[in-house]
């Protein structure tokens, strides 16, 4: 039996990268799957390549920064599917800085990032209370456990992210909702493949090869997006019903290296 047979789960940012590879791999495991993405085409295409797959989606544009563009979200996932199970907290911006950045800068990475994290967590929440459980994984980062140049603003965010993860799963305990947080090492994304292109002028073998970034993996490699979304199905799955409050690493050994 697929591992998410019969589950609901909302992922926030499931219109690319992390967030996309998530939403496919749910529904290969028995999911119906509300993808929550602010993008309206690339939204659509992953609830397209369901579809046709023979999974159930449901693409809702989603703002996760605006609050009334969340509750909306969760009401219509209700009136689809009746209940909400599962929440991935993958939606995110990456504007890197040092110290000289704006408050500007500041604010869009912790409205979008840590609030709304927050935010969508807050409208799901009883949703799953009525459920009778459920479990909710953010996509927090290596960026929370090591210092990296120019990037305060973003591993700031990440950094909460984490805190913010223990906060939520001992005040959801009572709930039976577990709650943890997965962090990647570098993955390759379409975020991540213009970036490495346009600054660097690497390709993905390339950016394997390379020593400030595959180089710095112990795997000596960069890693593809449904490798972090296999540890997110499981961490949602009933294989993981003793784990909560933990920040699992899938970084290739960045951190230990």
């Amino acid at each position: 039996m697929s591992r998410l047979s019969g589950k609901v789960a909302v992922v926030t940012g499931g219109g690319a990268g992390i967030g996309k590879a998530t939403c496919l791999l749910f529904a290969e495991e028995g999911a119906s799957v509300i993808i929550a993405e602010q993008n309206e085409t690339t939204g659509a295409e992953v609830a397209a390549e369901i579809s046709a797959s023979g999974g159930t989606a449901f693409f809702v544009p989603t703002d996760v920064s605006d609050e009334s563009s969340v509750k909306s979200m969760v009401d219509q996932a209700i009136e689809k599917f009746g209940t909400i199970h599962v929440l991935v907290n993958n939606a995110a911006v990456f504007h890197q800085q040092g110290l000289d950045a704006s408050v500007e800068v500041w604010r869009k990475n912790f409205d979008v990032n840590v609030i709304g994290l927050a935010l969508v967590s807050k409208h799901v929440v009883p949703e799953m209370r009525r459920a009778g459980g459920g479990a909710i994984v953010n996509l927090a980062s290596i960026s929370a456990f090591i210092a990296q140049p120019n990037l305060m603003t973003y591993n700031a965010t990440k950094g909460a992210i984490v805190a913010v993860t223990r906060c939520m799963a001992l005040d959801l305990a009572p709930d039976k909702i577990r709650v943890n947080a997965v962090c990647p090492g570098v993955t390759y994304t379409e975020h991540m493949q213009q970036r490495l292109e346009r600054e660097m002028g690497l390709g993905r073998e390339q950016a394997d090869e390379h020593p400030e970034w595959g180089g710095l993996h112990m795997l000596h490699r960069i890693a593809d997006p449904r490798e972090i979304a296999y540890p997110i199905v499981f961490l949602v799955s009933d294989e993981a019903s003793f784990i909560t409050a933990e920040s699992l690493m899938v970084d290739g050994g960045y951190v230990a290296k």
